[in-house]
């Protein structure tokens, strides 16, 4: 038997010689039968099996998938896990002593007047990811968090240092 990959396609030939049984056969009578005589048809059995692609790996991260299943989508999905791990660890419950709230630390003074703003919804994963969702455009910019559309620190009002954990947990990014 002979298998050959071609084009994504794999290919298993066969030759059969008639329908002889070597099991019980004496040396001649297999050397015999080891050339064809022209009387017997030289049969090829082909097998063609389409060989599917790998699938996208799913990724087991509770936050990834869930951060997914609100929109997030390739590099947007993974600055999302690097801003959320270096706010909160993943902790929708938490509250700074600075008053952010939530898994994306949403700041009380600065949207406590915003139309979206609810401290009890805030603290839950859903809400506080669809808020994300929308004030970062679908993961496109990332300026509440003082980092651009680039994954790059713009720097207007949080210090190196914190954009460095931002880095940090980016290059940790646990689906790649």
């Amino acid at each position: 038997m002979k298998t050959k990959l071609l084009g994504g396609v794999l290919v298993m030939t066969m030759v059969l010689s008639g329908s002889t049984n070597l099991a019980n056969a004496t040396n001649e009578q297999v050397y015999a039968k080891s050339a064809p005589s022209t009387a017997e048809a030289i049969q090829p059995v082909v097998k063609v099996t389409k060989v599917e692609k790998p699938k996208n790996k799913i990724c087991k991260n509770w936050l990834v998938k869930h951060l997914h299943k609100h929109g997030f989508r390739g590099e947007n999905l993974r600055e999302a896990w690097a801003i959320v791990m270096r706010e909160s660890g993943g902790n929708e419950k938490t509250i700074s002593s600075t008053n952010d709230y939530g898994m994306f630390q949403f700041n009380h003074y600065a949207h406590k007047d915003a139309s979206w703003w609810d401290s009890k919804k805030l603290l839950t994963r859903d809400y506080n990811t669809q808020i994300a969702y929308k004030k970062s455009k679908g993961g496109k910019t990332w300026y509440m968090w003082d980092i651009d559309g680039h994954g790059k620190w713009k720097a207007e009002w949080s210090p190196r240092s914190i954009y460095e954990r931002y880095v940090s947990w980016y290059n940790k990014y646990p689906c790649k």
